[in-house]
């Protein structure tokens, strides 16, 4: 019964593209796959298109679960982020630039490859800042973490210790001090938004586990970083 009802939306989608192939629309087209055997993913997908200049979603698609294949049809002049979420698979994100298109136009190849949960693994969040040698959130910080209040959201049986590093440019207490404030603003910010407080811990290492060197602005940034290790709700 379900495949019939994807069969059905599938093909409801494309009579809609017929009818609006005038209008101010873009077709986007994708799969989601498994990123360890390059399989349609074993969990109910959803792909969220968000619109980065509001940040507000534009729109939701589903995958067709025996292709992995999707499509979703939204106004074209605009740039999307898109991020596909799944239980037990860690959440991925791409962004699509449609903002020069004056017309009708279909766009494939959108996919996204999601790879499963493993315990241990460590996660950068990219796209995470604060003021320098602060622990104030930057206003662009929040997208990504409203992408990690999903995950956990989906993900509900998962344990993570939210980390929090720095380059040397202070000393290594005060590195140490903004280090924990800046855990303690992402696990607040998680905990406001209804994550159980039993899924997270928080900690801060100052600059003791640089991956970058010091000595250049870029090094210098990839230290100041904030990441999520799983330690727990997930088998090896």
């Amino acid at each position: 019964m379900k495949l019939i009802l994807q069969t059905l939306f599938f093909t409801l989608i494309s009579f809609i593209v017929a009818g609006q192939s005038s209008q101010p629309v873009v077709l986007i087209k994708g799969k989601v796959l498994n990123e360890r055997n390059m399989m349609p993913v074993d969990a109910d997908v959803s792909i969220i298109y968000e619109d980065l200049a509001t940040g507000k979603e534009a729109g939701i698609a589903r995958i067709d679960p025996r292709n992995g294949k999707y499509q979703i049809i939204l106004p074209y002049g605009k740039e999307y982020g898109y991020m596909a979420l799944a239980e037990g698979y860690y959440s991925v994100s791409k962004s699509l630039d449609v903002t020069d298109l004056k017309e009708y136009a279909e766009i494939d190849e959108q996919n996204l490859f999601l790879a499963p949960i493993k315990l241990d693994q460590v996660v950068r969040l990219n796209n995470i800042f604060f003021k320098k040698n602060d622990s104030e959130l930057r206003k662009e910080s929040y997208i990504e973490l409203n992408r990690l209040v999903e995950f956990l959201t989906i993900n509900k049986k998962l344990i993570i210790e939210i980390s929090s590093h720095t380059d040397n440019s202070q000393d290594v207490e005060e590195s140490l001090k903004i280090s924990e404030s800046r855990a303690d603003v992402v696990y607040n910010y998680l905990i406001s938004k209804g994550i159980k407080e039993k899924m997270l811990t928080k900690k801060g290492y100052g600059q003791k586990f640089p991956i970058g060197f010091n000595s250049d602005k870029e090094g210098r940034e990839m230290n100041n970083r904030v990441e999520y290790k799983i330690i727990g709700g997930v088998e090896k």
